[in-house]
């Protein structure tokens, strides 16, 4: 194990567990972090764990991480299928960054995509804010952001029946996930799309594909 993995723990056993508690209690100035950093590992995989550490976060007082943590807490709840505490807790995320605007999180697109693929209709509007104010040229360099980002907006002006505007999101989107290497010279599989064949990059493969109704009325 290396010097770092006690906090990064893909599993969580009863050993696991110790060991890491053990870690946990030299620790002098780094405790919060390594909980909610430890927490976004297990997020997925066991939630109800990952939970309990970020609340223990939240009992250190700790502000250095906090929309972080919300992020880990909304990832958890996914993962528990509770969807309106996780939309909650990447609200509560995007507030703080409000309030302290040197702090960004994944929040900011994670949010849209949670609220597109759910189709949370009562959130379009929030979320499409969310999509247009809060990023900027610069933050679209990897093809993955671009991926979700033009991906959420295509799912959710598809449901608001923008079927032109949907289509180019869509097609913007799918050529993002066939990028196969960021821009960064010696980063080039950073950023890129892994998997684009869930359920949120087959919506959008049908929104890009014109159908054969429209196919058809081409030829009138």
């Amino acid at each position: 194990m290396g010097r770092d993995d006690w906090y990064r723990n893909t599993d969580w056993t009863p050993a696991i567990e110790a060991a890491f508690r053990a870690k946990l209690k030299r620790s002098r100035t780094m405790r919060p972090q390594y909980l909610q950093i430890q927490a976004g590992q297990i997020a997925s995989s066991h939630p109800e764990v990952a939970l309990a550490l970020i609340d223990e976060y939240f009992e250190t007082g700790d502000d250095f991480v906090v929309p972080s943590a919300l992020c880990t807490k909304a990832e958890a709840m996914l993962a528990l299928g509770k969807v309106q505490e996780a939309l909650d807790a990447y609200r509560q995320a995007l507030a703080w960054e409000d309030a302290h605007p040197n702090f960004i999180t994944t929040a900011r697109i994670d949010l849209p995509k949670l609220v597109a693929e759910q189709r949370i209709e009562s959130e379009y509007d929030f979320a499409l804010d969310i999509l247009t104010t809060r990023f900027k040229a610069s933050d679209h360099q990897f093809p993955s952001m671009r991926y979700y980002w033009n991906g959420s907006c295509a799912l959710i002006t598809h449901e608001r029946g923008e079927v032109a505007e949907a289509k180019e999101f869509a097609d913007r989107a799918l050529r993002a996930a066939a990028q196969t290497e960021s821009p960064f010279r010696y980063h080039r599989s950073v950023g890129i799309v892994k998997d684009a064949s869930d359920e949120f990059g087959t919506r959008i493969k049908r929104i890009a594909k014109p159908s054969k109704l429209r196919s058809l009325f081409r030829l009138i």
